[in-house]
């Protein structure tokens, strides 16, 4: 876990995860090692920015998802206090890109601001997906305790081909296609860390 302070509002956080585990056939080239290529390529374009973000822009690699989901609980319960001033989460874990959708559950009031970011992600070949997104598996469990969650959904066709068997292997890993999900990740990170609103909290999910 890393993260690039806030420069105005340093409690507020956008987290963006992928998981360290994969399944025993494989390399886990596409679940989940592209996804954690996504997430620390990512924070390296943010590190180098003339300035820090807004908010907080966090980096966590998540361990032992395909077990039970045991990172991203104890992520949950070791950061309670501080997941209402959690504004975003999202996670890289389908494959190794391109990104085709975006969405995202937020209050009312800041689905203008998730429009104009759909906007700047639009020339990457992305458009709105349909409904709202949970953010990914690990961020399930910071979602039940009202996180706002985002979606990059990748284009899967022929991620199935691959999971969870001997052929995720990075051969399958195309540059061009995860240089644009980076480009997406990065630039949403950015500018949910830039909001003029704040996402959330949002309601917690019945348990």
């Amino acid at each position: 876990m890393a993260e690039i302070k806030g420069r105005e509002l340093p409690d507020e956080i956008v987290v963006i995860g992928a998981h360290l585990d994969s399944w025993d056939l494989g390399t886990g080239a596409l679940d989940d090692g592209a996804g954690v290529g996504i997430v620390l390529a990512s924070a390296k374009i943010l590190k180098s920015m003339p300035q820090a973000p807004r908010r907080t822009i966090r980096f966590v690699l998540f361990g032992a998802e395909e077990v039970g989901l045991v990172g991203a609980v104890a992520y949950a319960k070791q950061h309670a206090a501080e997941l209402p001033k959690h504004q975003v989460g999202t996670e890289a874990d389908f494959g190794a890109g391109p990104v085709i959708t975006f969405n995202a559950a937020v209050r009312p009031e800041a689905k203008p601001v998730i429009d104009a970011i759909g906007k700047v992600l639009s020339p990457l070949g992305i458009v709105p997906g349909r409904g709202s997104s949970g953010g990914g598996p690990d961020i399930g469990p910071m979602a039940a305790e009202g996180v706002p969650t985002a979606g990059l959904g990748m284009d899967g066709s022929d991620y199935f081909d691959y999971h969870h068997t001997a052929d995720d292997t990075l051969d399958k890993v195309d540059p061009k296609k995860i240089d644009q999900a980076v480009a997406a990740y990065a630039s949403f990170a950015w500018l949910a860390s830039e909001s003029p609103l704040a996402f959330g909290p949002l309601e917690k999910k019945a348990k």
